[in-house]
Protein backbone atom coordinates (compact mmCIF):
# COMPACT_ATOMS: atom_id res chain seq x y z
CA UNK A 1 0.00 0.00 0.00
CA UNK A 2 3.15 2.35 0.61
CA UNK A 3 4.21 2.40 -2.53
CA UNK A 4 1.28 2.83 -4.29
CA UNK A 5 0.72 5.76 -2.32
CA UNK A 6 3.88 7.61 -2.37
CA UNK A 7 3.22 7.01 -6.23
CA UNK A 8 -0.11 9.20 -6.02
CA UNK A 9 1.59 11.62 -3.57
CA UNK A 10 4.06 12.14 -6.58
CA UNK A 11 1.02 13.21 -9.03
CA UNK A 12 1.33 16.81 -8.91
CA UNK A 13 -2.11 17.85 -10.76
CA UNK A 14 -3.82 15.34 -8.27
CA UNK A 15 -2.14 16.52 -5.24
CA UNK A 16 -3.32 19.97 -6.56
CA UNK A 17 -6.75 19.53 -7.23
CA UNK A 18 -7.00 17.49 -3.65
CA UNK A 19 -5.39 19.84 -1.30
CA UNK A 20 -6.25 23.30 -3.40
CA UNK A 21 -8.40 25.04 -0.65
CA UNK A 22 -9.95 26.68 -3.76
CA UNK A 23 -12.12 23.23 -4.31
CA UNK A 24 -12.38 22.52 -0.47
CA UNK A 25 -15.74 23.72 -0.32
CA UNK A 26 -17.07 20.93 -2.95
CA UNK A 27 -14.98 18.34 -1.43
CA UNK A 28 -16.51 19.06 1.88
CA UNK A 29 -19.79 18.17 0.19
CA UNK A 30 -18.84 15.11 -1.79
CA UNK A 31 -16.09 13.26 1.41
CA UNK A 32 -16.19 10.06 2.15
CA UNK A 33 -14.19 8.49 4.20
CA UNK A 34 -11.73 6.99 1.68
CA UNK A 35 -11.42 11.05 0.33
CA UNK A 36 -11.05 12.48 3.97
CA UNK A 37 -8.71 9.47 4.64
CA UNK A 38 -6.87 10.32 1.72
CA UNK A 39 -6.55 14.23 1.52
CA UNK A 40 -5.16 14.29 5.72
CA UNK A 41 -2.74 11.93 4.18
CA UNK A 42 -1.60 13.94 1.64
CA UNK A 43 -1.84 17.63 3.81
CA UNK A 44 0.63 15.62 6.18
CA UNK A 45 3.03 14.48 3.65
CA UNK A 46 3.29 17.70 1.71
CA UNK A 47 3.13 20.06 4.35
CA UNK A 48 5.92 18.29 6.33
CA UNK A 49 4.95 18.39 9.77
CA UNK A 50 5.95 14.91 10.39
CA UNK A 51 9.16 13.43 9.60
CA UNK A 52 7.63 10.40 8.92
CA UNK A 53 3.76 9.35 8.21
CA UNK A 54 1.95 6.05 8.61
CA UNK A 55 -0.84 5.47 6.79
CA UNK A 56 -2.86 3.79 9.43
CA UNK A 57 -6.28 5.70 9.01
CA UNK A 58 -6.14 5.57 5.38
CA UNK A 59 -5.34 1.73 5.78
CA UNK A 60 -8.33 1.23 8.37
CA UNK A 61 -10.43 2.87 5.99
CA UNK A 62 -9.91 0.87 2.74
CA UNK A 63 -9.68 -2.65 4.99
CA UNK A 64 -13.05 -1.97 6.66
CA UNK A 65 -14.43 -1.64 2.81
CA UNK A 66 -12.84 -3.90 1.29
CA UNK A 67 -11.37 -6.60 3.52
CA UNK A 68 -8.93 -8.28 0.81
CA UNK A 69 -6.57 -4.90 1.99
CA UNK A 70 -6.74 -5.31 6.14
CA UNK A 71 -4.62 -8.29 6.43
CA UNK A 72 -0.31 -8.14 6.38
CA UNK A 73 -0.14 -10.68 3.49
CA UNK A 74 0.83 -9.68 0.39
CA UNK A 75 -1.73 -7.91 -2.12
CA UNK A 76 -1.44 -6.98 -5.79
CA UNK A 77 -0.42 -2.90 -5.89
CA UNK A 78 -2.36 -2.92 -9.75
CA UNK A 79 -5.53 -4.08 -7.47
CA UNK A 80 -5.67 -1.55 -4.67
CA UNK A 81 -4.97 1.05 -7.63
CA UNK A 82 -7.72 0.27 -9.22
CA UNK A 83 -9.85 0.07 -5.84
CA UNK A 84 -8.60 3.69 -4.94
CA UNK A 85 -9.02 5.17 -8.51
CA UNK A 86 -12.98 3.71 -8.39
CA UNK A 87 -13.56 4.90 -4.87
CA UNK A 88 -12.18 8.27 -5.52
CA UNK A 89 -14.22 8.35 -8.81
CA UNK A 90 -17.56 7.25 -7.44
CA UNK A 91 -17.11 9.63 -4.33
CA UNK A 92 -16.19 12.97 -6.49
CA UNK A 93 -18.12 12.17 -9.36
CA UNK A 94 -20.38 15.04 -11.43
CA UNK A 95 -22.62 15.15 -13.86
CA UNK A 96 -21.86 16.69 -17.31
CA UNK A 97 -23.87 17.08 -19.97
CA UNK A 98 -21.75 16.77 -23.74
CA UNK A 99 -23.60 18.42 -25.87
CA UNK A 100 -24.86 16.47 -29.68
CA UNK A 101 -22.33 17.45 -31.99
CA UNK A 102 -23.17 20.12 -35.15
CA UNK A 103 -24.35 18.12 -37.98
CA UNK A 104 -25.08 15.23 -36.09
CA UNK A 105 -28.34 13.37 -38.18
CA UNK A 106 -29.59 12.23 -35.10
CA UNK A 107 -32.64 13.73 -34.31
CA UNK A 108 -33.29 14.94 -30.59
CA UNK A 109 -36.64 13.58 -29.62
CA UNK A 110 -39.52 16.01 -27.56
CA UNK A 111 -38.62 17.27 -24.35
CA UNK A 112 -34.85 15.42 -24.27
CA UNK A 113 -31.39 16.78 -23.51
CA UNK A 114 -29.12 17.64 -26.58
CA UNK A 115 -26.65 15.76 -25.11
CA UNK A 116 -25.82 12.80 -23.34
CA UNK A 117 -24.77 12.68 -19.67
CA UNK A 118 -21.46 11.21 -18.29
CA UNK A 119 -19.91 10.95 -14.57
CA UNK A 120 -16.59 12.39 -14.58
CA UNK A 121 -14.11 13.31 -11.75
CA UNK A 122 -10.46 14.76 -10.83
CA UNK A 123 -9.67 10.85 -11.64
CA UNK A 124 -11.18 10.87 -15.15
CA UNK A 125 -10.30 14.09 -15.65
CA UNK A 126 -6.56 12.93 -15.60
CA UNK A 127 -6.37 8.89 -15.83
CA UNK A 128 -8.48 8.05 -17.98
CA UNK A 129 -8.02 7.66 -21.87
CA UNK A 130 -9.51 5.48 -24.37
CA UNK A 131 -9.32 2.99 -26.49
CA UNK A 132 -10.46 2.05 -30.16
CA UNK A 133 -10.94 -1.56 -31.38
CA UNK A 134 -12.09 -2.31 -35.08
CA UNK A 135 -12.93 -5.44 -36.32
CA UNK A 136 -13.06 -6.66 -39.74
CA UNK A 137 -14.85 -9.53 -40.98
CA UNK A 138 -12.02 -11.70 -43.35
CA UNK A 139 -15.06 -12.53 -45.64
CA UNK A 140 -16.83 -9.27 -46.19
CA UNK A 141 -14.55 -6.68 -45.39
CA UNK A 142 -17.45 -5.54 -42.81
CA UNK A 143 -15.45 -2.92 -40.32
CA UNK A 144 -17.10 -2.42 -36.56
CA UNK A 145 -15.60 0.25 -34.17
CA UNK A 146 -15.94 -0.18 -30.85
CA UNK A 147 -14.27 1.82 -27.59
CA UNK A 148 -13.42 1.26 -24.20
CA UNK A 149 -12.08 3.39 -21.66
CA UNK A 150 -8.96 2.87 -19.19
CA UNK A 151 -7.24 4.11 -16.81
CA UNK A 152 -4.22 1.87 -16.38
CA UNK A 153 -2.92 -0.36 -19.37
CA UNK A 154 -1.97 -3.67 -18.58
CA UNK A 155 0.87 -4.86 -20.92
CA UNK A 156 1.96 -8.00 -22.11
CA UNK A 157 5.42 -9.05 -21.67
CA UNK A 158 6.86 -11.06 -24.80
CA UNK A 159 7.39 -14.79 -23.74
CA UNK A 160 10.42 -16.74 -22.64
CA UNK A 161 12.24 -13.13 -23.16
CA UNK A 162 15.56 -12.47 -20.56
CA UNK A 163 15.42 -8.74 -21.62
CA UNK A 164 12.86 -6.50 -23.91
CA UNK A 165 12.30 -2.92 -23.95
CA UNK A 166 8.92 -1.20 -22.96
CA UNK A 167 8.60 -0.80 -26.83
CA UNK A 168 8.56 -4.24 -27.26
CA UNK A 169 5.58 -4.68 -24.52
CA UNK A 170 3.68 -1.75 -26.49
CA UNK A 171 4.02 -3.53 -29.70
CA UNK A 172 2.33 -6.67 -28.59
CA UNK A 173 -0.15 -5.27 -27.12
CA UNK A 174 -1.21 -3.05 -30.07
CA UNK A 175 -0.49 -6.12 -32.85
CA UNK A 176 -3.21 -7.18 -34.78
CA UNK A 177 -4.90 -10.32 -33.72
CA UNK A 178 -7.21 -12.65 -36.04
CA UNK A 179 -9.69 -14.30 -33.83
CA UNK A 180 -10.62 -17.65 -36.04
CA UNK A 181 -12.52 -20.73 -35.08
CA UNK A 182 -14.02 -21.02 -31.64
CA UNK A 183 -13.25 -17.08 -31.14
CA UNK A 184 -15.10 -16.39 -34.22
CA UNK A 185 -16.97 -13.10 -34.09
CA UNK A 186 -20.14 -12.38 -35.44
CA UNK A 187 -20.51 -10.50 -38.55
CA UNK A 188 -23.50 -8.06 -39.21
CA UNK A 189 -23.07 -7.97 -43.18
CA UNK A 190 -22.43 -12.08 -43.47
CA UNK A 191 -25.13 -12.41 -40.58
CA UNK A 192 -23.03 -15.85 -39.54
CA UNK A 193 -19.68 -15.65 -37.42
CA UNK A 194 -16.53 -15.22 -39.53
CA UNK A 195 -12.96 -14.62 -39.16
CA UNK A 196 -12.04 -11.47 -37.52
CA UNK A 197 -9.11 -9.38 -37.75
CA UNK A 198 -8.88 -7.32 -34.43
CA UNK A 199 -6.99 -3.90 -34.46
CA UNK A 200 -6.37 -1.81 -31.35
CA UNK A 201 -5.28 1.91 -31.06
CA UNK A 202 -5.59 4.85 -28.55
CA UNK A 203 -8.34 7.07 -29.45
CA UNK A 204 -8.13 9.59 -26.41
CA UNK A 205 -4.60 9.50 -24.35
CA UNK A 206 -4.89 10.31 -20.85
CA UNK A 207 -2.93 12.83 -18.91
CA UNK A 208 -1.22 10.76 -16.78
CA UNK A 209 -0.25 6.86 -18.37
CA UNK A 210 -0.04 4.48 -15.78
CA UNK A 211 1.46 1.25 -17.41
CA UNK A 212 1.04 -2.10 -15.74
CA UNK A 213 3.56 -4.75 -16.61
CA UNK A 214 1.89 -8.39 -16.42
CA UNK A 215 4.91 -9.93 -14.49
CA UNK A 216 2.61 -12.90 -12.76
CA UNK A 217 1.08 -15.36 -14.41
CA UNK A 218 -1.72 -18.30 -12.82
CA UNK A 219 -2.53 -21.05 -14.32
CA UNK A 220 -4.35 -23.35 -12.26
CA UNK A 221 -2.34 -23.88 -8.77
CA UNK A 222 0.39 -22.58 -10.90
CA UNK A 223 1.85 -19.32 -9.78
CA UNK A 224 4.75 -17.77 -11.64
CA UNK A 225 6.42 -13.77 -11.85
CA UNK A 226 7.83 -13.17 -15.07
CA UNK A 227 10.98 -11.76 -14.05
CA UNK A 228 12.05 -10.42 -17.78
CA UNK A 229 14.18 -7.29 -17.61
CA UNK A 230 11.89 -4.64 -19.36
CA UNK A 231 14.06 -1.17 -20.05
CA UNK A 232 12.12 1.63 -20.65
CA UNK A 233 12.20 5.52 -21.04
CA UNK A 234 12.90 8.33 -18.58
CA UNK A 235 11.60 10.58 -20.80
CA UNK A 236 10.31 11.08 -24.24
CA UNK A 237 8.07 8.14 -24.26
CA UNK A 238 6.09 8.63 -27.42
CA UNK A 239 2.56 7.16 -27.94
CA UNK A 240 2.08 8.90 -31.48
CA UNK A 241 2.40 5.86 -33.29
CA UNK A 242 -0.39 3.99 -31.20
CA UNK A 243 -3.04 6.73 -31.83
CA UNK A 244 -5.74 6.01 -34.42
CA UNK A 245 -5.49 9.83 -35.59
CA UNK A 246 -2.83 12.48 -35.58
CA UNK A 247 -1.97 13.49 -32.30
CA UNK A 248 -3.72 17.44 -31.51
CA UNK A 249 -1.92 17.31 -28.22
CA UNK A 250 0.98 16.25 -26.48
CA UNK A 251 1.63 12.32 -27.13
CA UNK A 252 5.27 12.29 -25.72
CA UNK A 253 5.31 11.30 -22.08
CA UNK A 254 7.56 11.87 -19.09
CA UNK A 255 8.40 9.18 -16.38
CA UNK A 256 7.42 10.19 -12.54
CA UNK A 257 6.88 6.94 -10.72
CA UNK A 258 7.24 3.45 -10.11
CA UNK A 259 5.90 0.66 -8.19
CA UNK A 260 8.68 -1.98 -7.96
CA UNK A 261 7.83 -5.53 -6.59
CA UNK A 262 10.87 -8.00 -5.92
CA UNK A 263 10.38 -11.50 -4.49
CA UNK A 264 7.84 -13.71 -5.86
CA UNK A 265 4.06 -14.03 -5.78
CA UNK A 266 3.05 -14.96 -2.31
CA UNK A 267 6.34 -13.66 -0.37
CA UNK A 268 7.40 -10.15 -1.99
CA UNK A 269 7.62 -6.74 -1.18
CA UNK A 270 6.56 -3.21 -2.69
CA UNK A 271 9.05 0.08 -3.29
CA UNK A 272 8.54 2.59 -4.97
CA UNK A 273 10.89 5.58 -6.77
CA UNK A 274 9.67 8.53 -7.26
CA UNK A 275 10.79 11.64 -8.57
CA UNK A 276 10.57 14.99 -5.87
CA UNK A 277 8.52 17.96 -7.44
CA UNK A 278 10.52 20.21 -4.89
CA UNK A 279 14.27 18.54 -5.09
CA UNK A 280 13.66 17.24 -9.01
CA UNK A 281 15.54 14.39 -7.66
CA UNK A 282 14.68 10.90 -7.68
CA UNK A 283 13.87 9.03 -3.78
CA UNK A 284 13.63 5.52 -3.22
CA UNK A 285 10.67 4.59 -0.37
CA UNK A 286 10.79 1.61 1.54
CA UNK A 287 8.27 1.41 4.00
CA UNK A 288 9.76 3.71 6.52
CA UNK A 289 13.15 4.15 4.43
CA UNK A 290 14.00 7.16 2.08
CA UNK A 291 16.78 7.39 0.29
CA UNK A 292 18.30 9.15 -2.88
CA UNK A 293 18.49 7.29 -5.95
CA UNK A 294 20.20 8.37 -9.26
CA UNK A 295 18.06 8.20 -12.13
CA UNK A 296 20.54 5.52 -14.32
CA UNK A 297 19.17 3.16 -11.23
CA UNK A 298 15.45 3.11 -11.87
CA UNK A 299 15.64 0.77 -14.16
CA UNK A 300 15.72 -2.82 -12.89
CA UNK A 301 13.69 -6.31 -13.55
CA UNK A 302 11.61 -5.25 -10.51
CA UNK A 303 9.32 -2.48 -12.37
CA UNK A 304 6.08 -3.67 -12.14
CA UNK A 305 3.65 -0.58 -12.63
CA UNK A 306 5.58 2.87 -14.24
CA UNK A 307 3.92 6.34 -14.04
CA UNK A 308 3.92 8.81 -16.81
CA UNK A 309 3.01 12.69 -17.35
CA UNK A 310 2.64 14.35 -20.38
CA UNK A 311 2.45 17.68 -18.67
CA UNK A 312 5.64 19.64 -17.60
CA UNK A 313 7.46 17.91 -14.25
CA UNK A 314 6.54 21.22 -11.76
CA UNK A 315 5.42 21.90 -7.83
CA UNK A 316 2.26 21.55 -7.53
CA UNK A 317 0.43 24.92 -7.08
CA UNK A 318 -1.01 24.34 -3.59
CA UNK A 319 -3.18 26.87 -1.63
CA UNK A 320 -4.03 25.14 1.61
CA UNK A 321 -7.09 25.77 3.71
CA UNK A 322 -5.93 27.58 7.22
CA UNK A 323 -8.03 24.39 8.86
Amino acid sequence: MNAVLQCLSGTASLVEYLLSSVNQDELARRRSDVVCAFITLLTEMWTGEYEHISPVEIRTVIGSLHPQFASNTQQDAQELLLYLFNRLHEDLEKTTVRKQPRGSLKRQEAGKSSGHSRETSIITHLFEGQLCYVTLCLHCDNQTRTNEVFTILSLPIPPGAYRCSLLDCLELFFQQSTLTRNNQILCSSCGIKRDTAVLTSISKAPEILILHLKRFEVEGLKKRKLRTDVSFSLENLDLSPYLSSSPSCQSRYYLYAVVNHSGDLDNGHYTAYCKNAVTQRWHRFDDEIVSDIPSYLIQSPNAYILFYTCQDFRLPCLRLSAS
